[in-house]
């Protein structure tokens, strides 16, 4: 798996930032996800790809097919919160690295 942004000289557009998955063996992509926001980590387990955004976003996406599974507003004590690392420990449990320096140990169900 692999998050990148597309930039073209005007800044980041609309959906120019994605993640694919590609099959080992040929390099061919099985499944593309696109967002308006710039990824800052990504972590696998089992079934499910999760990812951080620059925005304060993260997202849970089914590892086979890219479909979004769900996504949640990072918040810590209701202000706002950039996720900066991501780490998938065990089944239902992600710890998420933040900008100001915290680690958050967070259930994903």
């Amino acid at each position: 798996m692999y998050a990148g942004t597309v930039y073209d000289g005007r800044g980041l557009q609309p959906g120019g930032s994605f993640v694919v998955r590609r099959a080992a063996a040929d390099g061919v992509p099985r499944w593309i996800f696109r967002t308006d926001h710039v990824a800052t980590d990504l972590d696998t387990r089992a079934d499910t790809a999760y990812l951080a955004y620059r925005d304060g976003e993260l997202l849970a996406l089914d590892l086979h097919d890219g479909t979004l599974r769900w996504r949640h507003r990072l918040t810590i004590a209701g202000a706002p919160a950039v996720p900066t690392a991501l780490t998938a420990t065990q089944p239902g449990r992600l710890l998420v690295g933040t900008s100001d320096g915290r680690i958050l140990d967070c259930a994903t169900t």
